[in-house]
């Protein structure tokens, strides 16, 4: 697309007192990187005459900086009051203003917010230094900020703004420093009680509050979850105040017999490439030979290959009526009474979130797409490979324990011939680190200081992402680096899917990240006889790591149950480089990867029936 973004004019706006065509700039750079999200930052600067010409890691530092100033000034002057209107397309860009933030040398505004910070009187009442002070705070506080921000008493003098900047900050993508990562943990805990006083979800960022929902999993304390209780009481709430209430499905007509049972299957993504129709198409079209099995989805939720393992797909309505939406699909349980409804993971979408909190059929099921509980009363049991549970007490649902090999999985329909490894410069270890933004937690990444710290060959570590756009990236960049203070990483924007597994292949070993680790990264990496470490732990998404590397029959040593054995596996890997190459020929001559690809994907639809029958018996 065109675009009249630049720096320049950004600034020329800000300091001519232009506050609506600032704003208007910031929200056209948000259309830009929507558009193309690695475009070149330096493009956007003016022209430089300075001689030498800076190199490009000074001209990125320049972009933020100037970006973080303008911004800064914009919404530090009291000469103007935020409009309704202004705000509401500030905060439509608050997480691109975040990660300029975060990416710039002071990593956040502090230096002005703390102007904003609201004031308690003597009496207990909140005075705020101007009106509109807490709606400032919402679009410039980020998870680096070092101010003592009292979220209470925010939300006695501006509700709404407040609630969204905590939810904004707990569900943020990138996990960030460390400080960053203890102030988003610690918001959970407050978000807790906060959202449970909500009646529905009207003043609420619905789209925020969905991040949070996912987001949560990737903090570091056991109580992850517990904020999931809180935002699904509230979607109930939500939905119980329009007519989407739940269905009776102790009625005559769901125990009346017919020919073949009914699966109905909601989606929330399935594409041919996805890593759920990789993880869960095969169990799906094994079911069929059991049940007659109906996905709901909207259209560009599901390839060729998914519409193809289906008895029938159901494209939902995308005019934007989410309600409506719901509403089709609680209409068809109602008219069709499904035996069971599945979802195969829930949390990447509001369209899963909302039906994991409704009552469609009698035995409703979630797979572990998003390996995490739901905490939803509407959600009776999760489906999990046996050797994946960890600690039964992590789930609120029963177990539907699949047998090790009960879920095989489907090779990338992407995959062609991967070409011959590149010659490398000696002298060093290529470590790839194939995971989304959200997995690179500061204890991950602390890991991989105290790895480069031990190990005798120099280490250079590829972090292979996916998600974000050119800005969050390099605030990723900046967090990395400031981990362990050395320019022994790159950060590398998502690539083609044969271009990154080309790309793993030159690599000498892997790092799966922890807490939450990885299932297809695995898988790629096996594929190309790439050994590597993983860490497990209670959680499922600790325990799926560890547990592929056993179905492989990789050494016992590559797995890890505390950070130190994950350090002292990794550092005896990257210097031994015989070992290495052995395993590397083992994991090529023996096709390691193929055992993913093995197993009884009926067992599934087997073991769903039998709850079915079993739920029959029990109403019957």
């Amino acid at each position: 697309m065109s675009s009249n973004f630049s720096v320049e004019r950004f600034e020329a706006c800000v300091h001519g007192g232009k506050p609506d065509e600032a704003i208007a700039q910031l929200c056209e750079f948000g259309e830009l990187l929507q558009e193309s999200p690695f475009v070149d930052l330096t493009t956007l600067l003016p022209p430089s005459d300075a001689w030498p010409r800076p190199n490009r890691n000074r001209l990125l530092e320049r972009f933020f900086s100037r970006m973080a100033a303008g911004i800064v000034s914009l919404l530090g002057d009291t000469e103007f009051t935020l409009t309704d209107a202004q705000f509401q397309q500030l905060a439509g860009t608050r997480s691109l203003i975040q990660h300029l933030l975060g990416a710039a040398p002071l990593k956040n505004a502090d230096h002005v917010t703390r102007r904003f910070l609201p004031v308690i009187e003597e009496d207990g009442t909140v005075r705020l230094p101007v009106p509109d002070a807490i709606k400032r705070l919402n679009i410039l506080c980020n998870s680096e900020s070092q101010l003592p921000l009292d979220f209470n008493a925010c939300m006695r003098a501006d509700p709404a703004p407040a609630l969204n900047l905590a939810i904004a900050i707990a569900g943020e993508i990138l996990p960030g420093s460390a400080d960053a990562h203890r102030n988003r943990e610690a918001l959970l805990d407050w978000l807790c009680p906060a959202l449970a006083d909500q009646h529905d979800v009207r003043d609420i960022e619905i789209k925020r509050l969905l991040f949070l929902y996912m987001h949560c999993t990737y903090a570091e304390v056991e109580h992850r979850h517990e904020i999931k209780r809180s935002i699904n009481q509230l979607v109930r709430r939500t939905l119980a105040k329009t007519a989407l209430t739940d269905l009776n499905v102790k009625l005559p007509a769901w125990r009346a017999a017919r020919e073949r049972p009914l699966m109905l299957v909601v989606l929330e993504a399935f594409t041919d490439g996805h890593s759920i129709a990789r993880t869960h198409g095969p169990t799906l079209a094994a079911a069929r030979t059991r049940f007659d099995v109906v996905a709901m989805c909207y259209a560009d939720a599901i390839g060729d290959y998914g519409r193809s393992i289906f008895t029938q797909v159901i494209e939902l309505p995308a005019d934007g009526d989410f309600m409506r939406t719901l509403m089709t699909i609680r209409q068809f349980a109602e008219s069709e009474h499904p035996d069971v409804l599945y979802m195969p993971s829930v949390g990447m979408s509001l369209l899963t979130l909302c039906v994991s909190n409704m009552r469609l059929a009698p035995l409703q099921i979630a797979g572990l797409g998003h390996p995490a509980t739901t905490h939803s009363d509407c959600i009776d049991y999760v489906s999990v490979e046996e050797d994946f549970v960890g600690d039964p007490a992590c789930f609120s649902e029963a177990l539907l324990r699949l047998p090790r090999d009960g879920q095989p999985y489907r090779p990338s329909p992407f995959m062609e011939p991967v070409r011959a490894r590149r010659k490398k410069t000696p002298g060093h270890i290529d470590i790839g680190v194939a995971a989304s933004l959200m997995k690179l937690s500061p204890s991950f990444l602390n890991a991989c200081r105290e790895i480069s710290a031990r190990s005798r060959t120099p280490v250079h570590f590829h972090f292979l992402t996916s998600g974000g756009n050119a800005v969050t990236l390099l605030h990723l960049a900046k967090v990395a680096q400031q981990a362990w203070g050395a320019e022994n990483g790159t950060v590398m924007p998502g690539q083609s899917y044969m271009d990154y597994v080309n790309y793993l292949n030159d690599m000498d070993m892997f790092l799966s990240p922890f807490p939450f680790g990885n299932t297809n990264g695995i898988v790629d990496a096996f594929t190309v006889g790439l050994p590597g470490v993983c860490k497990t732990g209670r959680e499922v998404f600790e325990r799926i790591d560890g547990a592929m590397f056993m179905r492989a029959y990789m050494p016992g040593w590559l797995v890890a149950d505390t950070v130190d054995e994950y350090v002292e596996s990794a550092v005896r890997l990257a210097n031994n480089h015989d070992e290495r190459e052995s395993l590397r020929r083992y994991m090529l001559e023996k096709n390691v990867v193929t055992r993913f690809f093995e197993g009884r994907p009926e067992v599934f639809g087997e073991m769903v029936l039998d709850l079915v029958e079993r739920e029959r018996l029990k109403t019957a």
